[in-house]
């Protein structure tokens, strides 16, 4: 196996790269209570576990206002294109939109400053920009007259290794990260920068400002992050100890393709054409240096790769070091992210320092993005206003000193899947996350097929699950050797699922099918079992992280367990609420570091480490706890609540190869019996919460 060559497939099935970059591309031009919580331990870093040590602010807030004031400028203009050389004398490409008169021309004076760094180009945010007439900071970076006209400079920053900057790329790397610090630096020397700067993005924006942050540069006064990523290995990248191929198999491809993409700047930019030449050349040398390896080592089970060993991932994690922001912090999430499970979590890991608000609003990252642009239904009960309004509230009061009433803001604001009658969507506030009034209840998986309160007294009939053939996973250069080429064919039918389009960042979700939303598709595929309660006789809201208990027996030396929790109607439609998935090799938790409510386990904290592995012994019962990320839900009165168990989510994660070898045609054997009690616990919350 060769760099340039990474294929684990039995037939062809590749990702045509430029398509993947036009799709993004085109998809960004459409958008242009107390008892409980002592009771409770948040989940911690890898190094420490965050104590409840002090109170936060007990504000639910009162109903969503839109935040406008009228513009300060008539105009918005950017300066030419300049860079930032960095003290090891890489070069990081920069463009700074300035407020305008009504000729064009830059305003004289100091202003606050809002940056934003990106992987996915200045230049093509600024193109959009131009495009569509609109600020759009927070999309990819890039001119935003919103802000500009109401005395903001933007300032777009290309991280190393992408656009126009030079250097081998690392996403999110230590070298990456190095060179944060060099932007603001930067802009404390300009002398249009009056002493208040603001951090702010989406997606690999958002990471990029809450890792800023973390450095604490004094002149760092606010961030404000739309659906960032807070564990790497966890929450995306290794889900359950597996690979997101999927993900990747997108995500990479696309970062890739942006960072060779110079065509345009170099035309643009005669002047640094020849550096920018270079820097192209050095991100097609990255494809051999960086991209190929990284995804070689991961699929072969190197350590640190596909594991958490080591600080690989744990670099790239903006929860690890949350504790060293220490200025206010907006959060935008979202229902069906990828970064689900780790927008609540940096939520807590801030709560208690500064000044944090969550918004998470409804469906994949994509579709949250088009949300808060527009105005997250502000029309509707109890609807956050759209990302514009919020960021200008948030930096008037933190950079410009205007009293906004951003302290008063709800602290929590949630979408709740069902809370809206006939589609619409409805938000819920709350005083924090988990929710305060949040009970944990435990449901046994009976051998019937039931979802039980009552713990089984005598051995329940035995159900089995069984593994699926392997996916089809393909990554390799391009035939021009300039880019990257990557695919993955599912073959258990999670192509059709909801995790499909969570997974695909929402792209799947652009053409909609009825298994998007109806999860009884692929359950029937997988030949899953289907645990489901009596028909409610009253509603059940759910809110917060879910923790299943499997007993298992396997045939072979490696298994997964895949949970999907669903709402299902008097039709049989199963409106999906969350998923999990654990590879019970990796089952070992670290109870010092997991969450407890009310003396009750409700996520467990897996070190995935090669240290932790524990053996899977055929035939023998084992208890995998598996991690069912967060949600917020209403299942209504008439309905029912099911737990789906499966051998597999291809569209979550994939077995290295060495773990798939020992997994295939496995039989898990899910046990129900006094001595192996298979459970579910949920995160129950009276209905009268619900405002």
């Amino acid at each position: 196996m060769t760099h340039a060559t990474l294929t684990r497939k039995t037939r062809p099935a590749t990702l045509a790269l430029r398509g993947v970059a036009a799709a993004m591309a085109a998809l960004c031009a459409l958008s242009l209570g107390v008892d409980a919580l002592a009771q409770t331990t948040t989940l911690g870093t890898r190094g420490s576990l965050a104590q409840a040590n002090a109170p936060i602010t007990s504000n639910a807030g009162s109903t969503w206002k839109a935040y406008a004031r009228a513009e300060d400028h008539p105009g918005s203009v950017t300066l030419p294109l300049q860079f930032i050389t960095t003290k090891s004398g890489q070069k990081l490409a920069v463009l700074v939109s300035v407020p305008a008169d009504a000729n064009g021309r830059a305003v004289a004076g100091a202003f606050p400053v809002i940056l934003t760094q990106t992987a996915y180009r200045i230049d093509l945010g600024q193109l959009l920009g131009t495009v569509l007439g609109t600020g759009n900071t927070l999309l990819v970076g890039g001119q935003d007259r919103f802000m500009n006209k109401r005395g903001y400079i933007s300032v777009a920053v290309d991280v190393l290794g992408s656009g126009m900057s030079s250097d081998e790329a690392q996403l999110l790397g230590a070298p990456e990260q190095a060179g944060y610090g060099e932007a603001v630096d930067w802009i404390t020397r300009q002398p249009w920068f009056n002493g208040q700067l603001g951090l702010a993005g989406t997606s690999y924006l958002g990471i990029t400002s809450l890792l800023t942050a973390q450095q604490q540069h004094p002149a760092v006064k606010a961030v404000f992050a739309q659906v960032p990523m807070g564990d790497a290995y966890r929450g995306t990248v290794g889900v359950g100890g597996l690979l997101n191929a999927k993900f990747i198999s997108l995500w990479l491809p696309l970062t890739q393709s942006l960072s060779v993409g110079n065509s345009l700047a170099i035309n643009n930019n005669p002047a640094y054409a020849e550096q920018i030449k270079a820097a192209n050349q050095q991100h097609i040398a990255s494809i051999d240096s960086w991209y190929l390896p990284t995804v070689a080592n991961s699929l072969s089970g190197k350590t640190g790769y596909a594991s958490d060993d080591g600080d690989f991932w744990a670099v790239r994690s903006p929860v690890e070091g949350a504790a060293k922001v220490q200025v206010p912090t907006f959060l935008v999430g979202s229902s069906n992210d990828i970064f689900q499970r780790d927008e609540p979590l940096l939520y807590e890991q801030l709560k208690r320092r500064v000044n944090t608000k969550l918004v998470v609003l409804k469906g994949s990252h994509i579709q949250a993005v088009l949300s808060a642009s527009a105005g997250a239904d502000t029309a509707l009960a109890n609807g956050a206003p759209g990302s514009a309004s919020l960021m200008l509230q948030w930096f008037d009061q933190y950079l410009k000193g205007i009293d906004t009433g951003a302290a008063a803001l709800p602290n929590v604001t949630q979408f709740v899947e069902g809370y809206g009658l006939l589609g619409t969507t409805r938000f819920a506030r709350a005083t924090d996350w988990p929710h305060p009034q949040m009970t944990p209840q435990r449901l046994y998986l009976r051998g019937n097929l039931a979802l039980s309160t009552q713990k089984p007294t005598t051995a329940d009939t035995l159900r089995t699950v069984r593994e699926p053939a392997a996916p089809v996973v393909t990554y390799e250069k391009s035939s021009d050797g300039t880019a990257v080429k990557a695919s993955i064919a599912i073959n258990d039918g999670s192509d059709c699922s909801s995790s499909f389009v969570q997974w695909s960042l929402g792209m799947a979700g652009l053409l909609p099918k009825p298994c998007y939303t109806n999860s009884a598709t692929v359950e029937r595929t997988q030949n899953a079992l289907i645990y489901q309660t009596e028909t409610l006789t009253s509603d059940l809201y759910l809110n917060g992280p879910i923790q299943a208990d499997i007993w298992m027996r396997t045939t072979n030396t490696e298994a997964a367990v895949a949970v999907r929790v669903d709402d299902v109607d008097a039709f049989g439609v199963a409106t999906p609420i969350s998923t999990g998935l654990m590879s019970a090799s990796f089952r070992a938790v670290d109870a010092s570091r997991s969450r407890f409510v009310k003396g009750v386990m409700v996520q467990p904290w897996h070190p995935f480490t090669e240290a932790s592995k524990l053996p899977v012994v055929p035939g023998q019962a084992m208890p995998v706890p598996v991690e069912v990320f967060p949600a917020a839900a209403l299942v209504r009165k008439g309905h029912k609540l099911r737990i789906a168990i499966s051998a597999s989510n291809q569209a979550q994660g994939v077995w290295p190869t060495p773990q798939q070898l020992k997994a295939n045609g496995n039989v898990s054997t899910i046990l129900s019996d006094p001595a192996h009690p298979s459970s579910v616990v949920l995160p129950v919350v009276p209905t009268s919460a619900l405002n």
